[in-house]
């Protein structure tokens, strides 16, 4: 007998032994990575086009509202000033694991309490982060930015997923390495 999880984000049931929720790619199984926290910070240059991550990167208390049900989740999330401070003269393309109902709002409050501005924005359909970000590579942007990866910085938190940019050639590093 399979046992299920129910993914608090679109309540759908999922295996237990699935990491991700089939539906909107929420994480399931909360695993908190042991980051190397640097103490030399690295810089940002502004000529590079931010492939930004949403969930434990942009949002600074991802864990803490992680079992928050929508639209409630959204209106508590807290933005890493910090990091964006850093960004805001950037490119900067939001790729994440959301799920596309939220985008509209989710857009909506990172406007209205940073100061960030979004240029582009892919959200989830049912797939897991690292397939659905690189999905959103190959069909967006790539074809839209050019294949030079120099031109790239990832600021990603999921593990499998930088290692889905690095074979592309992008650079890809948690927040920890610049804030």
């Amino acid at each position: 007998m399979t046992e299920y999880t129910i993914c608090p984000a679109c309540k759908r049931k999922n295996s237990i032994k699935e990491k991700y929720c089939l539906d909107c790619g929420q994480k399931l199984i909360e695993e908190k990575e042991n980051e190397i926290i640097r103490d030399d910070k690295l810089e940002i240059p502004k000529d590079k086009i931010i492939l930004l991550d949403l969930n434990y990167t942009l949002i600074s208390n991802s864990w803490k509202i992680r079992h928050e049900e929508l639209p409630q989740k959204i209106l508590k999330r807290q933005y890493e000033d910090e990091l964006v401070e850093k960004i805001k003269d950037n490119y900067v393309i939001l790729i994440t694991a959301s799920p596309y109902k939220t985008s509209f709002d989710s857009l909506k409050h990172i406007e209205e309490n940073t100061d960030l501005k979004i240029s582009e924005s892919y959200w989830n359909f049912g797939k897991r982060p690292p397939e659905l970000k690189e999905y959103w590579l190959k069909k967006a942007v790539l074809p839209s930015h050019g294949d030079d990866s120099s031109k790239y910085l990832a600021l990603e938190s999921n593990k499998d997923t930088r290692e889905m940019y690095a074979r592309f050639g992008i650079e890809a590093r948690p927040k920890s390495d610049f804030i």
